[in-house]
């Protein structure tokens, strides 16, 4: 197994356009709250019975704020990618974390980078094919410092794609843009159905 982290990865961040902090900071509650109603008044108007249409609603809102963040948000803007080397200054200070395919990789962790949003990380070797840690004999049941050592030496480069901090307020007026705009499509529906029955009558 390569060597845990010795100082690596013992401080846990939540970026503010993280899962945890975007939804409850700057205008993105004004969408959220937008996106819990409007749905909630549609299901009312379909269903006609109160508790499913709670149910429903419920549901709905569960889903969105689960998927939203995983497969939406983090390319409403398409990511930055940033090309890392893995050098001896940069790899003591990496984070071995879980790559494709259940390969381990080296997360490097930059000053420049702090309140990114990362996005997804993988090493490549000098030939731009990609690199899993456990390939190391070096990193195999060894002194992290062999292993460090060994690593330094094979020219490998981490691709990060991310998500800067300064995009932070573009990312809430999309969010948030997007949510108003559906909560009114859900309206106009609403509206629309209501006056439809009141005519058929």
């Amino acid at each position: 197994m390569p060597h845990p982290p010795s100082p690596r990865g013992n401080s846990i961040t939540f970026p503010r356009l993280g899962f945890a902090l975007f939804p409850t900071r700057g205008i993105a509650p004004l969408g959220y709250a937008a996106l819990a109603f409007a749905p909630g008044v549609t299901a009312g108007v379909l269903i006609r019975r109160t508790v499913p249409a709670m149910a429903a609603t419920l549901a709905t809102f569960l889903l969105i704020q689960i998927a939203w963040p995983i497969w939406v948000r983090p390319h409403l803007i398409p990511p930055a990618r940033k090309l890392v080397a893995l050098t001896a200054a940069t790899i003591p200070d990496a984070e071995l974390a879980a790559g494709p395919g259940g390969s381990t990789i080296l997360a490097p962790s930059l000053p420049g980078m702090t309140g990114d949003w990362i996005i997804s990380t993988r090493d490549i070797g000098p030939a731009g094919r990609p690199f899993n840690v456990n390939s190391v004999s070096a990193c195999q049941g060894t002194t992290p410092q062999a292993c460090d050592n060994t690593l330094s030496t094979l020219h490998l480069r981490a691709v990060i794609a991310c998500q800067p901090a300064s995009r932070f307020w573009a990312l809430q007026w999309y969010e948030t843009g997007i949510f108003l705009a559906a909560a009114m499509i859900l309206a106009g529906f609403c509206f629309w159905s209501i006056r439809s029955r009141r005519l058929s009558r």
